[in-house]
């Protein structure tokens, strides 16, 4: 937590946008309209609305995307803000609306293909494209909205996508199951990463994690998780022909 008397930034927010489906240009909100944050959730609405995200709401800096001549929203990013000083704005920061609204910052926002058409060269945006977060207390925040960002006010995530990993796993309550994707969507890395699943299941199966608590896409146990079903079956988790039934085990945070 930051202590008291802490240096702090100060800002206002520009812009609003609420990306509805995936593969879609995000819709900027209008005047009258208000972002709808909710707790551990995300953006209502909001294509990336997860609790096991760590990814709910993508912030950009107005002095960023002015530097590089590309128009608000082209990032894909849910708020544009302007902040006085800007070095302040990094994960673990948090920002405070003056509505009540809690922003934890917890990670950039890599640069990719989808947006490689905006700038000559997309290894300028690093740490360029802004920086996500989740919405750590809720409300509605709107164009103008004012708020006050307080640095290192949260523990960094790490950075290595094993650690992450292996917290995420170890997080998973007993009597719950995840698939591949719900892990990506918690370690905060892209859905493709699901392909890699495995090989980080297998290289850390004598970590004292929870394993067993892995299934497929399906709700199918894995073949190579030793006692896997005897392991389920003693947290209250019921098997049919080899098979979770995911609308009732699925663990969603």
């Amino acid at each position: 937590m930051t202590a008291p008397g802490s240096p702090r930034a100060h800002g206002k927010v520009r812009h609003l946008f609420v990306k509805t489906f995936h593969g879609r240009e995000a819709s900027e909100l209008s005047g009258g309209e208000s972002l709808l944050c909710v707790q551990g959730w995300g953006i209502e609405g909001d294509v990336h609305a997860n609790r096991l995200s760590p990814r709910q709401i993508l912030i950009a800096l107005a002095s960023d995307l002015e530097k590089f001549a590309i128009a608000p929203g082209s990032l894909h990013e849910n708020m544009v803000v302007s902040l006085t000083p800007e070095h302040m704005f990094r994960p673990g920061a948090a920002i405070l609306t003056d509505r009540g609204v809690e922003i934890r910052l917890t990670m950039y926002c890599e640069p990719c293909s989808r947006i490689s058409h905006l700038i000559p060269k997309l290894r300028d945006l690093v740490q360029r494209r802004g920086i996500l977060g989740t919405i750590a207390k809720g409300g509605s925040i709107s164009a103008g909205d004012l708020f006050t960002l307080l640095p290192d006010r949260y523990a960094l995530l790490p950075e290595s996508p094993t650690r992450r990993f292996r917290d995420f796993v170890a997080a998973i309550p007993p009597g719950t199951v995840v698939r591949y994707a719900d892990i990506a969507v918690g370690m905060g890395v892209a859905h493709s990463f699901v392909r890699a699943m495995p090989g980080y299941i297998k290289r850390n199966i004598h970590q004292g994690l929870p394993m067993h608590r892995i299934v497929n896409a399906n709700g199918q146990l894995l073949a190579y998780l030793p006692n896997q079903a005897e392991k389920l079956t003693a947290e209250g988790v019921q098997i049919e022909r080899a098979k979770v039934d995911l609308r009732s085990f699925l663990w969603q945070g």
